[in-house]
């Protein structure tokens, strides 16, 4: 367990050598890049499940566009010259299990179903953009281009507000 300081320190008393910006960067280059490969599998599940048509194309949307922010994390491994290293996603894994086993396969009704799987979409979604600003922050702070994270973050905002609609106009008609 790390020892905590004598005293509080602010954000200005850290210093971060360029090496660790670059190792932190990677590891989470790595968690999101195999916390996508483990949201394919979950895809085809809930596309499965699902039963409005809306929902099922949209989920068949997310699924082209998780396979092409992959390939973008390719080619950012690519630039950096290093290659994706496994790591856990546990928190991912554990979330898509909830989903799945407590909530939709739970003896729920179809519409019960749809709006669940809204919900954790837009959870999937709401984490996938946060850790896509992680690591622009990171890439510039590291002094790579940040540019080639804008597409799959700008992908992730739109699928967040693209379920966030149909839950609406779900929940609402």
């Amino acid at each position: 367990m790390a020892e905590a300081p004598e005293e509080p320190l602010t954000p200005k008393d850290v210093k971060f050598e360029n090496d660790h910006l670059k190792k932190m960067f990677l590891e989470h280059l790595n968690s999101i890049y195999f916390g996508k490969q483990h949201l394919l599998d979950f895809f085809n599940e809930i596309e499965i499940i699902a039963s409005l048509q809306q929902l099922k194309l949209a989920v068949d949307e997310l699924r082209t566009d998780t396979n092409n922010q992959i390939l973008q994390m390719d080619e950012i491994y690519r630039s950096i010259q290093k290659t994706p290293s496994k790591t856990s996603v546990l928190g991912m894994k554990g979330m898509t299990l909830e989903a799945y086993l407590s909530v939709i396969r739970s003896g729920k009704s179809p519409l019960e179903r749809d709006v669940f799987i809204l919900f954790y979409l837009q959870i999937i979604e709401g984490i996938e953009i946060t850790y896509f600003k992680v690591l622009k922050n990171l890439a510039k702070a590291i002094g790579y281009s940040n540019t080639f994270l804008d597409q799959p973050f700008d992908t992730a905002v739109e699928n967040k507000v693209l379920f966030e609609a149909i839950y609406k106009e779900y929940i609402n008609n």
